[in-house]
């Protein structure tokens, strides 16, 4: 199971999000629904290990895969 634990963002002064906890299972999918700038895409790159969180903790087993459509 993907699994993230108090997991928060912000540049500066601006807080993107903060404590953001959840665990997706095998089989499971996310879906995030926001207004422009609230973190959807900074989440996913957090996950995706293109940037790294401020705080918190991401556990990704080895065997799964994530997919994702680029923004463009």
């Amino acid at each position: 199971m993907l699994q993230v634990v108090n997991l928060g963002k912000s540049y500066g002064e601006e807080v993107l999000f903060k404590d953001a906890s959840f665990v997706l299972g095998q089989g499971e999918r996310l879906g995030l629904i926001g207004r422009n700038g609230s973190g959807k895409t900074t989440l996913f790159k957090i996950l995706l290990g293109l940037e790294s969180p401020g705080e918190g903790s991401i556990s990704i087993p080895k065997n799964y895969r994530i997919g994702y459509l680029q923004q463009h």
